[in-house]
């Protein structure tokens, strides 16, 4: 469990890093629903835990809110839950109180969980 746990702790980092950068500049804000806003910002961290994650774990599973959702994932031992951003509405308003969240499942149960606020 240790090498999950470092991976998901690079990533969570990873992904802060892009969405420090995009907070400080002007950027466009699009909606999944009438209520749900996402950025680039939401985009770019989602590619890059799952970038980082998959590529060190492929035969995990893959949840994530930016991700479209896959029956493959119920077969696996193993899934990642990822909010590449938590507080969308928070970054929209410059409010620094967002977190990349990531956790990883075992057989239906949580065994790790990495929060990262990258302000």
């Amino acid at each position: 469990m240790e090498k999950e746990k470092t991976c998901a702790i690079v990533a969570a980092r990873a992904a802060g890093a892009l969405i420090r950068a995009i907070y400080a500049t002007d950027y466009t804000v699009d909606y999944k629903s009438q209520d749900s806003p996402v950025t680039v910002a939401d985009q770019d961290a989602n590619r890059k835990i799952h970038e980082i994650l998959q590529d060190a774990f492929p035969t995990y599973g893959w949840l994530s809110e930016e991700t479209a959702d896959s029956p493959a994932r119920l077969s696996c031992q193993r899934v990642w839950v990822v909010d590449p951003m938590d507080g969308t509405k928070e970054f929209i308003q410059k409010i620094p109180e967002f977190a990349v969240s990531i956790a990883l499942i075992e057989e239906g149960r949580p065994v790790l969980g990495v929060a990262y606020n990258p302000i």
